[in-house]
């Protein structure tokens, strides 16, 4: 699967270690990043180069490109800034699963943060430590595996439940394919049995 992970470079140093961390995860199990840029930084401020000689233009148009080509999108978001949020948004606006990390115990307020606010059933938000990361990763991935597949379902409705998407639809404005898949979706996260078998774990 074609993975673009991407991370904030501000405090790099301080949280370089779970920058790594999420880039091994990834890769081992065998995944291709569309953009994969860490090692590079790495390797610049370790020959003292603090301050970067960066293009910009270049670099911006690399990470969209990178995006675009992308089958899902993971931004460690610790250290939140304009870049990442244009980021998380180019990702759901191109239609792309998209897992935003945050290291746990550092938001007091993080439910209360603004991606909170994006309606997409295609965004997920995670507060992480080292021994459940590879969890959410996994998992994640494994949702969108096969993600270009798609299927068509004769679905037999009673009336109340007819009644009850006509009177959503109206009222707040959504489609019944949205209302249906939206329900669907809700179930589909909160199933502990199903996650765990998307990790690979045995109870």
């Amino acid at each position: 699967m074609k993975i673009y992970f991407t991370c904030s470079t501000a405090e790099f140093e301080r949280y370089k270690k779970a920058y790594h961390m999420i880039r091994s995860l990834i890769i081992s199990e065998g995944h291709v990043l569309t953009r994969d840029w860490i090692p590079h930084t790495e390797e610049m401020l370790q020959k003292g180069k603090t301050n970067i000689e960066r293009d910009i233009k270049e670099i911006y148009k690399s990470c969209i490109k990178a995006i675009d080509e992308a089958e899902a999108v993971i931004i460690e978001d610790t250290v939140s800034n304009f870049s990442t949020g244009h980021q998380i948004t180019i990702a759901l606006q191109g239609r792309k699963p998209t897992l935003v990390l945050w290291r746990g115990k550092k938001h007091r307020q993080f439910e209360q943060m603004f991606v909170h606010g994006i309606e997409s059933d295609l965004l997920e938000i995670a507060e992480y430590s080292a021994s459940n990361l590879d969890e959410i990763i996994k998992s994640f991935i494994a949702k969108y595996q096969d993600n270009k597949e798609k299927s068509r379902f004769h679905l037999v409705l009673s009336g109340m439940e007819r009644k009850y998407l006509d009177w959503c639809q109206f009222n707040k404005k959504k489609s019944r394919t949205r209302i249906i898949r939206d329900a669907l979706r809700e179930k589909v996260d909160k199933d502990e049995d199903y996650n765990i078998y998307l990790r690979g774990k045995k109870e």
